[in-house]
């Protein structure tokens, strides 16, 4: 695996597992959709001159509308509710819950899109790295306090997410994933404002001092540059590169950097079973890895799909 590749999905592991804990500092002081907004229109701005220089041909009308509706799909429906339900969830179990796209993202690949055959060996990791996932919340979640509308709706995310994953493998976009990137990422900032605002959010901002603290001011840098920029310009370049089943890995990989940063900077508690439970769950992602690479490439370069180069 070339240093791009390693480079690119090291990005897409620790740069989204990091936006959690940076998502629970920026809704503790600003209304969750609009901050969600501001994010990722921010980083569609920072993207407009990284285009320009590029010089990449103008996308299509279609390609256009494409990279539109997909990032609201994704970005505005998938990661919004994060934020809102952030506000009543720990960051590390928004995390956990979120980590079911890659469940949905490899039986959508493999029985809806046919990329490659469904594999019977690849069901133990499966059900090992999902059987992890409740260890890895361990005793310290009391269930009859978490709200249960929070948590549907973070898997309505995870859903939407994989969905929007799925259909960018098929549909015509930008031939430059800048631009793919910079287009969601704009559509996405847009949706999540007016969805704020028709919330009345805007009307419920606090005092400029709070915003401009210098701990709001880190957590949205983090999240514009790192985790929306890089984060998603190295998921597009994935995508075009690997199958879509091996990048949605990053949905087991970031709960467990969410976990160990709020351990360690969030002061949140840690056990012995949550451990056990991080350890399914690498196990089922290196299985994966295994089967998938092995086997999965062959059958995906059979159909049709881009080969590895």
């Amino acid at each position: 695996m070339g240093i791009k590749r390693i480079s690119a999905y090291a990005a897409i592991y620790l740069l989204w597992g990091g936006a959690y804990l940076a998502v629970r500092v920026l809704v503790h002081v600003l209304p969750p959709f609009f901050v969600a907004g501001v994010r990722y229109s921010l980083a569609a701005l920072f993207f407009v001159p990284v285009i320009l220089m590029r010089g990449d041909p103008i996308p299509s009308r279609r390609q256009l509308l494409n990279s539109l509706w997909t990032g609201v799909m994704m970005l505005g429906v998938g990661y919004g509710v994060v934020f809102w339900a952030e506000n009543r969830l720990p960051s590390w179990i928004v995390a956990v819950l979120m980590s079911t796209s890659f469940l949905w993202t490899y039986i959508g690949e493999s029985l809806v899109l046919r990329s490659y055959r469904f594999q019977a060996k690849m069901l133990l990791p499966l059900l090992a790295g999902l059987v992890g996932m409740p260890w890895l919340v361990g005793g310290s979640l009391h269930w009859n306090r978490v709200s249960i509308l929070a948590g549907l709706a973070v898997l309505l995310g995870a859903f939407s997410w994989s969905a929007g994953a799925l259909a960018i493998k098929r549909i015509d976009l930008p031939h430059s994933y800048i631009q793919t990137a910079g287009l969601q990422l704009a559509s996405s900032g847009i949706f999540l404002l007016c969805f704020s605002g028709a919330l009345g959010e805007w009307a419920r901002l606090p005092a400029l001092a709070q915003t401009l603290a210098w701990r709001p001011l880190v957590a949205m840098s983090y999240l514009v540059i790192a985790a929306s920029m890089v984060g998603m310009a190295a998921f597009h370049w994935l995508m075009t590169h690997e199958p879509a089943s091996l990048v949605a890995t990053s949905a087991y990989v970031n709960p467990m950097v969410a976990m160990i940063l709020g351990i360690v900077a969030a002061h949140e508690r840690s056990s012995l079973l949550q451990i056990v439970g991080a350890l399914a769950v690498l196990g089922s992602i290196v299985v994966i890895w295994y089967v998938q690479g092995s086997t999965g490439r062959l059958e995906i370069t059979a159909l049709g799909a881009v080969p590895d180069p």
